[in-house]
């Protein structure tokens, strides 16, 4: 199989060099960085250098920006080989899955929108790594048209390299679970970090607030895109942190312990059912081994 690799960023590298160094596919990359293009032919990350103009790919991997990756997909959609698989990881779905699902169609062409869920604080090429998508999540998100041969042909690459979950869902779940799950956390950890303690938190810090303050360091550019493009479900999400937020300071301020203990427990409630289920998940995937 040879397989495209556009963008060349964290994901886009760390998809090249495991792809090379757990499976014999032919791998060419992409990129407008000619710098990173030589060095991932330098690390042999890459075969060669290549365009989805080509038309040669049975599988292109767009990983770029939504804002960049729509366009660019546009652009190339009339060249993609007939039969091949256009599949991308974009942060966001949405709508983009809907239009190039019906496009793609048209063109003899099969998408699938995919997020692989995982990263490091560092960005660019060089942070990459072939053992990134290790044991993670990566999320796929058919829709009506998509075929189904192309989502279990995607699925079976992502085990190859290295997920460890696939979860299907619709794209409109997908961009709220992902306002939820990571929009939000980028926020509160932005927020978090403005305090008059930050200037010496390091000396009376330990986890919690290593936690807290670890995606604090986020390119600006690209998540305040990114939440641009997702503002009506991360505004949801968001409100509903403020509220929340709001009944544990009020307990506070009227020095109301019954009610600050109830806040408290229903919190650790919540988090033990999601532990719960977490484990009788892995426990039901190690018996279906």
């Amino acid at each position: 199989m040879k397989i495209l690799v556009v963008g060349m960023g964290l994901i886009g590298g760390s998809v090249c060099k495991v792809l090379k160094a757990r499976t014999k596919y032919t791998v060419h990359g992409c990129d407008v960085d000619e710098s990173v293009l030589q060095a991932a032919l330098a690390d042999g990350a890459i075969d060669d250098i290549g365009k989805m103009e080509d038309g040669v790919y049975d599988i292109c991997i767009v990983c770029l920006h939504p804002r960049v990756a729509q366009p660019c997909m546009k652009q190339a959609l009339p060249f993609l080989k007939k039969g091949s698989i256009l599949m991308d990881m974009c942060g966001l779905k949405g709508q983009m899955v809907l239009e190039f699902t019906n496009a793609c169609r048209i063109a003899g062409v099969d998408y699938v929108g995919t997020h692989p869920m995982a990263g490091r604080e560092r960005s660019g090429y060089f942070a990459s790594v072939p053992n990134l998508f290790d044991r993670a999540n990566f999320i796929i998100t058919p829709t009506y048209g998509t075929n189904q041969e192309a989502v279990e042909k995607v699925s079976a690459l992502a085990k190859e390299i290295g997920f460890g979950k696939i979860v299907l869902t619709t794209p409109h779940r997908h961009d709220d679970m992902i306002a939820y799950t990571s929009q939000l956390a980028h926020i509160v950890s932005s927020a978090y970090v403005k305090d008059d303690c930050m200037d010496d938190a390091v000396s009376f810090s330990g986890g919690s607030f290593q936690d807290m303050t670890r995606v604090a360091t986020m390119d600006e550019k690209l998540w305040a895109s990114l939440f641009m493009d997702n503002r009506l479900l991360l505004l949801h999400h968001l409100e509903l942190l403020i509220a929340h937020l709001s009944e544990y300071r009020t307990a506070l301020e009227t020095q109301d312990e019954a009610a600050l203990k109830l806040l408290i427990a229903d919190g650790r409630r919540v988090q033990e059912e999601n532990v719960r289920r977490k484990k009788h998940d892995l426990e039901e995937k190690e018996q279906n081994a």
